[in-house]
C-alpha cells in the first residue's frame, strides 16, 4: 500500500471518530451551545492587587432564561461584596447604638447601594455546562476610586446647593419648603453618610452631613404647637361646637407658615379632618365631625406630620435619621358628655292602652346606667327615641295563656333630623295563666332582647 493510500485511510478513520465524538456531545449538552472546558477561575478564585473580582453562578433549573440575568447580578453582588463599608459617621453610629437601625441593615443598605452603583466593571468572561450559568466581572480598583471620587464631589456639590436653600427658605419661616430642601440636600449624601464628609461651608470647614441633620433636627424640634384651647366639651354623636385652632410657632415666636399637622384621637375616637395644614399666619383650624367613642374623657393630639413630606420614595437609611428626631404635638382634652333624650312610647294590649308600662322602663334604665339623661321637653332633647309595643292574644291551652308581642324602636338625631338607629321585634312569646299576665312576659322578654343589642348597635351606627 502506497504511502497516498495510507493517508486517506488515516483521514478516513479520524473523520469517523471525530463524528462520532461529535454526536456524543450534542446528545448531552443543552442545543445552542458547545461545551467547552471548565475555565480555570471556576477551579481556582481568582485574586489580584488591582481588581474587585466577583463570580456568580445561576441554576438553569431554577430560573430557566433568566439563568444569565441572575449569574450577573449575584457576581456583581459578590463584586460589591469586597469593596470595604467602614462607618466613621457620627450619625450612622448613633442610629445604631439607639436601636433606630442595625448595623446588619446599615451594611445590607450600604452594599445594595454600592451594587447600583456600580461603574466601570467589565465582564472577563462566562461559561455554562448543562446544570448553571457562571459570570465572571472584575472591576479596577484605581478607576473605581476615580470614579466614586468624581461622584462624591459631584453629590457634595449638590448637596451644598440645597442646604443653601433650606436655610433661606427657614429663615423666612415656611417649613415646607426648608425641609424638603433639607431632605434633597441628604440625599445625594445616602451613598457616602459611612463617611464623614468635610466641605468648606460659609468660610467654615464643616462635616457636610452632621450640618445638615443639626439642620433637620433644629427645624422640626424648634417647633411650638399652641391649640386655642386645652379642654373642651363634646357631645357623643355630634360635631364639637367649639372651634379649635392651633398655632404653630418658633420658639422665638414667629408663626410656622405652611406646615403640614396631623390630627387623631390618641384616645377615644371620632371623626376628624386627619390632615390640616398652618396658612400664611401659621394658624390651622381642627375640625371634629363626629365623636363616636362612648368613653368620657377623649384626648385629641394635633403632631407635626413628617411622613406626608418624607414621602415614600426614600431610602430607609434617610427615612431612619428623619424618624429618629422627635415630633412637636399638643394634646386637647375633651369632656364627652352623653346626648339627652326624648323618649315617647305607646304600649298597648287587644288594643288598649296599657297603664302598666312594661318596655319604656327598662329602656330607660338600660340608658340611664350608661350616663344618658332623659328630658321632658323634645326640644331639650338630643336624640327622640320612638318606642311602639303591642301585645296580641294567642291561644289557650290547658289553662295556659299566650301571648305575641311586637316592638319598634327607632331613634333620630333631632340637630340634624337624621335617623341614627332603628330596630323592631317581632312575635316575642309570653305565656302564663292569664292572658294580662302573659303579655306582661312578652313585653318584658322584648325589652330584654332589645337591650342586649341596643346600644351597641347605636354605637356602630355613629361610626
Amino acid at each position: 500500500m502506497n504511502i497516498i493510500s495510507k493517508a486517506l485511510i488515516l483521514t478516513s478513520i479520524s473523520l469517523l471518530i471525530a463524528g462520532c465524538g461529535s454526536s456524543g456531545s450534542q446528545s448531552s449538552a443543552p442545543q445552542g451551545y458547545q461545551l467547552t472546558p471548565k475555565p480555570r477561575w471556576l477551579a481556582e478564585y481568582p485574586v489580584t492587587p488591582n481588581y474587585y473580582v466577583g463570580i456568580g453562578s445561576a441554576s438553569k433549573n431554577q430560573f430557566g432564561a433568566e439563568s444569565l440575568k441572575s449569574a450577573q447580578d449575584l457576581a456583581l453582588a459578590d463584586l460589591a461584596s469586597q469593596i470595604s463599608v467602614t462607618i466613621t459617621s457620627d450619625i450612622i453610629t448613633s442610629l445604631i447604638e439607639k436601636g433606630d437601625i442595625t448595623e446588619e441593615e446599615y451594611m445590607a443598605s450600604a452594599r445594595s447601594q454600592a451594587i447600583a452603583d456600580l461603574e466601570g466593571h467589565e465582564l472577563v468572561d462566562s461559561w455554562q455546562d448543562q446544570d448553571y450559568q457562571y459570570v465572571y466581572y472584575r472591576l479596577s480598583k484605581a478607576q473605581y476610586a476615580a470614579i466614586q471620587a468624581r461622584k462624591r464631589q459631584a453629590a457634595l456639590a449638590l448637596s451644598v446647593d440645597f442646604l443653601k436653600k433650606a436655610q433661606a427658605a427657614e429663615t423666612l419661616s415656611n417649613f415646607s419648603e426648608a425641609f424638603g430642601a433639607g431632605l434633597q440636600a441628604y440625599r445625594p449624601l445616602i451613598p457616602y453618610l459611612n463617611e464623614a464628609l468635610q466641605v468648606d461651608f460659609n468660610g467654615n470647614s464643616i462635616i457636610l452631613s452632621n450640618t445638615i441633620n443639626q439642620f433637620l433636627h433644629s427645624l422640626i424640634t424648634d417647633i411650638d404647637l399652641l391649640p386655642n384651647k386645652k379642654n373642651v366639651t363634646g357631645k357623643l354623636g355630634q360635631p364639637l361646637s367649639e372651634k379649635l385652632r392651633v398655632l404653630a410657632k418658633r420658639t422665638d415666636g414667629q408663626a410656622i407658615r405652611y406646615l403640614n399637622l396631623s390630627v387623631s384621637f390618641q384616645k377615644g375616637g371620632g371623626e376628624v379632618n386627619e390632615a390640616i395644614n398652618t396658612g400664611s399666619n401659621g394658624y390651622a383650624d381642627l375640625q371634629v365631625l363626629a365623636i363616636t367613642s362612648n368613653l368620657k374623657l377623649q384626648i385629641l393630639e394635633v403632631s407635626v406630620d413628617i411622613e406626608t413630606q418624607l414621602g415614600t420614595d426614600n431610602s430607609p437609611i434617610l427615612t431612619s435619621i428623619i424618624n429618629s428626631i422627635p415630633r412637636p404635638s399638643a394634646r386637647v382634652l375633651i369632656d364627652v358628655q352623653k346626648p339627652t333624650i326624648f323618649l315617647e312610647s305607646t304600649e298597648v294590649f287587644n288594643g288598649q292602652r296599657l297603664s302598666q308600662l312594661q318596655v319604656e322602663p327598662k329602656i330607660k334604665n338600660h340608658f340611664i346606667q350608661q350616663g344618658f339623661h332623659f328630658v321632658d321637653n323634645p326640644r331639650q332633647a338630643d336624640w327622640q327615641i320612638s318606642l311602639n309595643a303591642t301585645a296580641t292574644q294567642g291561644s289557650e291551652f290547658s289553662g295556659m295563656y299566650t301571648v305575641f308581642a311586637d316592638v319598634n324602636l327607632n331613634v333620630i338625631d333631632r340637630n340634624s333630623g337624621d335617623e341614627i338607629y332603628k330596630n323592631s321585634l317581632s312575635r316575642v312569646k309570653g305565656i302564663d295563666l292569664n292572658y294580662t299576665n302573659a303579655a306582661n312576659k312578652a313585653l318584658t322578654s322584648a325589652a330584654d332582647k332589645l337591650n342586649e343589642t341596643i346600644l351597641p348597635q347605636i354605637m356602630e351606627s355613629l361610626k
